[in-house]
Parts: structure tokens; C-alpha cells; sequence
């Protein structure tokens, strides 16, 4: 597994910088719009982490394929495939916010049909029977979703994740339950290697190609190793965030307007978490983020230390 996590951060890294100057001057950049002259950045960014991804499972399935946990494994490597090409649509076509929903949760079904065939059929403690059949896509895709709301600011999103993963990685071996690990193992180092372009000041954007892509990952992790209700309190930031954005109804985005100090302000209805920390207090961009991550990073500590308890 560290070997897989090595191969996608070596793949990711090396296919950033081609994939940069390949998006410069084309259609696919955006205005980061919380520095001073919103300079013009690449965007799908998120198609390196993919294919890192990619490359960390195939080095997996090559090196321990007895040990994977076969149809777990390959209907949630279709599940979280089938969000990034989604993502990716997004990206290039800008498609419907019900297409964002409905094509994850068509994807993720065969994962619903494996997880209904093993018998694990109980989300926080109440068994649905014939109902997880259902249950199972729609999480993929509500953590798709959710990890794609709370974005925004450079480094936000690839931060998350990566503690979101770790997070995993030791809930997973607190309890013995590792058949996730081999999912969260490429992840993290596709994640990681991403973060080194998308910190601040980013080079390249993520895009919904790598926030749906990670987001449904990570929920896919926590299904496989049995551990939905852990993988539904990791996502409780950005479930709030879904809480937020209703009160705009999903028009909301998370930026301010930067101060000749960098600082970021906000004025006006709070309708994300980025919102709600810059009017307490106006800080740069990178220490927003910073707080967003301590704060994930807290959750994490109070979910291992439940299990640990």
C-alpha cells in the first residue's frame, strides 16, 4: 500500500507540470478571485490525481492482488471512476447540478449491489435490508457533492482530502478494518503530490474532476471497510456547508475581497464556512484555509479517539 501511495505521488507529480502548460492559454483557466487582479489559473488540475490514482491501483492490483478485496475493490474503483468522468464533464460542459447527482449515483450502484450481496446491510446500527441498495449510491454521491461545495480557496479542497484520508488510514487501523486502506493509499498520494501545485498561491485549480473524484473516494473507502457511520462524520464540515449554501440556494461561492494586506473581507449573508471565519475576523487566504484544516483535523482526532474509546 505505501508503494502505491509512492507510485500515484510520483505519476501525479510528474504529469502536473505538462498538464499546466498544456491548459495555459486555452479556455480551461479561471480568475482566482481572492488575490488582487485575479490572475488567470489552470483548471483540471484534477485530471493528474486521477490518473495518479490510477497508477497506484494498478501497481496494487500487480503486486497484492490476492489480498484486495475483489468485488468491494473494482465496483468502487467504477464508482469513483464514474465521478471523476462526471466531474470531468463538469469541467469542460458545465452540465446541469442534476446531472452532477444522478450520473455518480448510476455509477455507484453495482457498488450498492456488492455491499447488499455481503449481508452488510446496516447504517448506523439499523439494518434497510433491500434499501441499501439505494442507500449506498446516494452516499457516493452526497459525498461527491459535499466535497465539491467546500472549495474555493487555494490548497482548501486537496488539504482536506489528504487529512480526510489520513483519518482513515488510522480509524482503519484502530479498529482492523484495512480493506479501505487500498483504496485511500493512491488516493493520499495523488492528493499529496496535487497539493504541492494547489497550495498558495496555486498553480492550477482542482476543478469538480478532483473534488467529486476524491470526495466519492474517500465515501467509497468507508463502505468498503465497513465503516459508514465513521465516513459520514469525516464529511460533517461539508455538510455543513450544504446547510449554508441552501440559505443561497447553491448561487454562493466561497470567496472575499482581498485587502491591499491580502486580507480576505466579507460582507453580505453568510452562505459558507469560508464566509462565516472572514467576517469574524478578515485573514489571508492561506490562514483561512489553515483554519478549515485545523478544523477537519480536530474532527478527525474526536472520531479516533470514539474508536479508540
Amino acid at each position: 500500500m505505501v508503494a502505491s501511495a509512492l507510485a500515484s505521488f510520483i505519476a501525479t507529480l510528474a504529469f502536473l507540470p505538462w498538464l499546466i502548460r498544456s491548459l495555459r492559454g486555452t479556455s480551461a483557466v479561471g480568475k482566482d478571485l481572492n488575490k488582487p487582479g485575479r490572475p488567470l489559473i489552470p483548471e483540471m488540475g484534477g485530471l493528474a490525481v486521477v490518473l495518479g490514482f490510477y497508477v497506484g491501483v494498478g501497481l496494487l492490483v500487480a503486486l497484492a492482488l490476492d489480498e484486495i478485496p475483489g468485488p468491494f475493490y473494482y465496483a468502487s474503483l467504477v464508482a469513483v471512476l464514474g465521478a471523476a468522468v462526471v466531474g470531468l464533464m463538469d469541467d469542460m460542459f458545465r452540465i446541469r447540478n442534476r446531472m452532477k447527482a444522478l450520473l455518480p449515483f448510476l455509477m455507484a450502484i453495482p457498488l450498492g449491489s456488492v455491499v447488499y450481496a455481503s449481508g452488510d446491510t446496516s447504517i448506523l446500527g439499523l439494518d434497510v435490508g433491500l434499501l441499501i441498495l439505494v442507500a449506498v449510491p446516494l452516499g457516493i454521491t452526497c459525498a461527491a457533492n459535499a466535497a465539491n461545495m467546500l472549495e474555493g480557496l487555494n490548497g482548501l479542497g486537496a488539504g482536506m482530502g489528504v487529512i480526510m484520508s489520513i483519518g482513515l488510514v488510522a480509524i482503519a487501523w484502530s479498529t482492523g478494518e484495512t480493506q479501505g486502506l487500498y483504496l485511500v493509499f493512491p488516493l493520499l498520494g495523488a492528493l499529496v503530490a496535487f497539493l504541492l501545485f494547489n497550495k498558495y498561491p496555486a498553480k492550477v485549480f482542482p476543478g469538480d474532476s478532483m473534488t467529486l473524484f476524491a470526495g466519492a473516494a474517500i465515501a467509497a473507502a468507508a463502505i468498503v471497510a465497513h465503516q459508514k457511520t465513521y465516513g459520514a462524520l469525516l464529511f460533517i464540515p461539508m455538510i455543513a456547508e450544504f446547510f449554508l449554501k441552501v440559505r443561497g440556494r447553491f448561487q454562493g461561492e466561497n470567496y472575499g475581497s482581498p485587502d491591499q494586506q491580502g486580507r480576505l473581507h466579507y460582507h453580505g449573508r453568510i452562505e459558507s464556512l469560508a464566509h462565516l471565519i472572514m467576517t469574524r475576523r478578515p485573514m489571508k487566504e492561506w490562514q483561512v484555509v489553515l483554519v478549515l484544516w485545523s478544523l477537519e483535523g480536530a474532527l478527525c482526532v474526536a472520531i479516533l479517539a470514539s474508536v479508540l474509546l
